[in-house]
C-alpha cells in the first residue's frame, strides 16, 4: 500500500513540506478567492477551474470583469499570490512521490524505475500548462485590454491549457496510486 511506503517527515522532508505547503495553498486560494470571485461574479467559477469553459465564455467573463474591476483584481491577485507557487509545488509533490512509487513497481510487465523519466513528463506538463494558463489569463483579462483578435486567441489557448493542466493532473495522480497500490513481484515491498 502507498502509505506503507511513504516515509515520515524526517525521513523525507521535502515531500512532506512541499505536500504542506500546497495544501496550504489550496486552501489559501479556495477560502480566500474563489467563493469571492463567485459572488462578485454573479456565480461564475474562476477560469483556472472551469473545465467546461470555452472561448466565448472566457470572452463574456473579460466583458464582464471589465464592468466589475474588483473581481478583475481578485483573479489577478490569485494568479499573483498563491498560484503563483502553487503550480510548482504541487508539481514538486507529484514528482517526488512518483520517484517514492516506482521502485519495485511494475507498469505494462515493465519495471516502473526504468520509465521513471517518461513518467515525471507529466508532473512538467501540469506545471507547464499551469502557467502558460496563468500567464494566458493575466494577459486577456483586466487590467489588460487585448485586441479582439489576441483576446480569442488568448481565450482558445486557456481553454485548451485548462484541459492540458488537469489532464495531466490526473494522469500524474492516477500513476500515483497505481504504482503505489498495483501489484508487485514477489519480494519487493
Amino acid at each position: 500500500m502507498i502509505l506503507g511506503r511513504l516515509p515520515g517527515p524526517r525521513q523525507a522532508p521535502l515531500l512532506w513540506a512541499s505536500g504542506a505547503v500546497s495544501a496550504l495553498l489550496l486552501v489559501w486560494m479556495n477560502l480566500g478567492f474563489v467563493g469571492a470571485f463567485a459572488e462578485l461574479t454573479g456565480g461564475r467559477a474562476m477560469p483556472d477551474l472551469d473545465i467546461d469553459s470555452t472561448a466565448q465564455s472566457l470572452i463574456d467573463l473579460k466583458l464582464l470583469l471589465e464592468a466589475r474591476p474588483e473581481a478583475a483584481d481578485m483573479l489577478r491577485n490569485m494568479h499573483l499570490g498563491p498560484d503563483l507557487l502553487l503550480p510548482a509545488v504541487l508539481g514538486l509533490v507529484l514528482a517526488l512521490l512518483l520517484r517514492r512509487v516506482a521502485p519495485g513497481a511494475r507498469l505494462y510487465g515493465r519495471p516502473a524505475e526504468r520509465l521513471l523519466p517518461a513518467l515525471l513528463t507529466m508532473p512538467v506538463v501540469y506545471v507547464a500548462a499551469d502557467y502558460a494558463e496563468n500567464i494566458a489569463s493575466i494577459l486577456l483579462f483586466p487590467p489588460s485590454l487585448p485586441e479582439d483578435a489576441t483576446a480569442s486567441l488568448l481565450a482558445t489557448a486557456i481553454v485548451w491549457l485548462t484541459r492540458l493542466k488537469f489532464a495531466a493532473l490526473v494522469i500524474s495522480g492516477i500513476l500515483v496510486l497505481r504504482l503505489g497500490i498495483g501489484p508487485r513481484p514477489t519480494g519487493a515491498q
